[in-house]
């Protein structure tokens, strides 16, 4: 699918869309189906896992496909509970959805099926590429993702994500999500920008390129998913249209010329980086090496330092399920599993 830029207005010519990509100096981009392919990787993961139940536990083909199938739709609409753990939880998911005779499997099937989703998950190496590119022509990156605290933090940590941006945000940390412009108002003053020097990049019209608009960012690039009816929809009747519609995030090139002209990233050593998010009493922290520092912290290559990592995020949970952060989201309104409508 060829880029394109949509007639929006003040940027309707190319000379002064031109400009306006030459005045950006921080991309904002959305987590999942944006820099990670989450529906389309969960559908893998589940069907691999479907071979996986015939293959070692003895499932028929029919079983194993309805206690996927029933996994995945269950998993899309709740992902995450804030009266217990992200194990416990998708353990008792798991249960749920198996037949009686194969309920004592869940703890077995549950940690298989979350080593292949992240397996499914993992960012594509060339969008690391563009991510290094972009530091090292100088851009701010933020990644600024709506879900439930827990889940997205888990996908920041296991995917390593963190070490390629100046800060994240997670809207169940916040008293705002996408859509709301306070959201990325905070990335704007945590990286020191006007929002008109901002990209906004996003999957979803309604979050990611409204927000855009309502924050008054100087750009937004939509990145629908190609099997969703959203995809293919008009625009004429859509309030807030992006500036550029993508077909995938490698086309940004084409806009950032300076992208082109450095280097190429040695993805080894660039990877390590401040990496910072928005703490649940809505102040920012960096991973300076504050042991008190609840923010990722990249280490060498795509690393982390796990054990540091694994007690911050646990204090994040202990505030998360005790009340003291800020108002959660629902989880029936989770950008971070999309929902569970045409899951398959």
């Amino acid at each position: 699918m060829a880029a394109s830029k949509l007639n929006c207005g003040k940027l309707s010519t190319a000379s002064h869309f031109d400009a306006t990509c030459a005045k950006i100096s921080a991309f904002y981009f959305d987590l999942d189906n944006t820099l990670i392919p989450t529906r389309a990787g969960d559908l893998k993961a589940i069907r691999k896992l479907a071979d996986v139940l015939e293959s070692q536990y003895q499932f028929s083909k029919d079983d194993a496909a309805q206690s996927t199938q029933n996994f995945l739709k269950a998993f899309r609409r709740c992902p995450d509970n804030s009266q217990t753990s992200l194990d416990t939880w998708r353990t008792h998911l798991w249960r749920e959805s198996l037949p009686s005779r194969h309920k004592h499997l869940a703890e077995q099937i549950y940690p298989q099926w979350l080593k292949l989703r992240y397996r499914y998950l993992a960012v594509p190496a060339d969008y690391v590429q563009l991510l290094l590119r972009m530091r090292q022509a100088g851009y701010a990156l933020a990644l600024i993702t709506n879900g439930p605290s827990n889940a997205q933090w888990e996908k920041v940590s296991k995917l390593h994500v963190c070490g390629y941006f100046d800060l994240v945000l997670v809207s169940s940390d916040l008293p705002w999500e996408k859509p709301h412009p306070e959201i990325f108002y905070a990335a704007c003053n945590f990286l020191k920008v006007k929002p008109q020097q901002c990209a906004m990049i996003g999957d979803k019209l309604e979050t990611d390129i409204k927000g855009g608009h309502l924050a008054q960012l100087g750009l937004t690039f939509w990145t629908p998913l190609s099997n969703s009816s959203s995809a293919a929809q008009s625009l004429e009747d859509v309030e807030y249209k992006p500036h550029v519609k993508l077909g995938n995030l490698l086309e940004m090139y084409k806009y950032f010329p300076r992208l082109n002209a450095v280097a190429p990233p040695d993805t080894t050593s660039s990877a390590r980086r401040r990496g910072s998010h928005m703490s649940p009493s809505g102040q920012s922290t960096s991973s300076s090496g504050s042991s008190s520092s609840s923010s990722c912290e990249p280490g060498a290559g795509h690393g982390y330092n796990h054990h540091h990592h694994h007690q911050q995020h646990q204090q994040r949970q202990w505030l998360y399920r005790r009340g003291v952060s800020l108002p959660a989201m629902d989880c029936s309104n989770s950008e971070a599993e999309n929902s569970c409508d045409s899951f398959l």
